[in-house]
């Protein structure tokens, strides 16, 4: 025999201990499809995710979620409504990981569901498929009464990073909460990407200080010459010294990236 026919060897008795009597056996047979990472073990663990203990169908979304196979999408997509919690947050993990934009509708409906830490792991896999598509509705998620919930969303729109995420973003920094906001200023800080430029610009006139004093600094990071025609009206406007002191930095170092052109 050769490697690949032990393996599959090996695959078909684990899919078959997915029928044991013993939901401890299921589970564990789930689970080692699961660490073998083959998509041959994907059908048994379909199957699986009818099973009536609620660990085993957790451990079955678990391993379809490392196994990674879209085919595997629609069925986990009827699992975001399984009764159990960790089910479903289990699930939401799973479909961030596989990364298939097939399942941005149903993770869009999961952003209302009941439990917050399947929320977060909704948001979470959103963000790690990456689409636009998510966005206006993760705009609304940062209204969400749960701090963590309003975090992950942050981590999410930073993600994706597009004009209307980094929108998102800078009303982030005005969240009642210290950490989200802090969470909003380091994925601000993070941006690498000139095409936020204008919604960076639109934000020095925002009404919030801090807002003001963060667009300038990532202004300051990834701004161009032309951003300093900007930046240049903010000290002698904005009556806030850290804004201020925020702009004349961001042109300080606007300059000195573009200066070997002056000379």
């Amino acid at each position: 025999m050769t490697n690949k026919d032990h393996i599959e060897t090996a695959i078909s008795y684990l899919t078959e201990k997915l029928k044991d009597n013993q939901p401890k056996v299921r589970a564990k047979a789930a689970e080692a499809l699961g660490n073998i990472g083959l998509e041959t073990g994907t059908t048994g663990l379909l199957l699986a995710l009818e099973d009536s203990d609620e660990y085993v169908r957790a451990k079955a979304v678990e391993a379809l979620g490392n196994i990674g196979s879209e085919v595997a999408v629609l069925k986990l997509l009827l699992a975001l409504e399984d009764f159990d919690d960790s089910v479903r947050k289990k699930t939401a993990e799973a479909l961030g990981n596989i990364g298939s934009k097939t399942a941005i509708s149903g993770l869009l409906k999961a952003l209302k569901d009941s439990n917050k830490y399947v929320r977060n792991k909704v948001v979470e896999a959103l963000g790690n498929i990456g689409s636009d598509i998510a966005v206006p509705e993760l705009l609304i998620t940062l209204k969400d009464s749960n701090v963590s919930v309003r975090m992950y969303t942050v981590e999410a729109l930073a993600k994706i990073n597009s004009e209307l995420s980094i929108l998102g973003l800078l009303k982030a920094l005005e969240d009642p909460d210290e950490y989200v906001r802090r969470s909003a200023v380091q994925a601000l800080s993070n941006i690498n990407s000139q095409a936020t430029i204008p919604v960076l610009i639109l934000a020095l006139e925002h009404s919030n200080e801090n807002v003001r004093k963060t667009a300038a600094e990532v202004l300051g990071k990834i701004g161009t010459e032309e951003t300093i025609n900007y930046l240049i009206n903010v000290p002698s406007e904005d009556v806030e010294d850290s804004v201020c002191l925020s702009t004349i930095d961001a042109i300080s170092k606007i300059c000195s990236r573009y200066k070997e052109k002056y000379d």
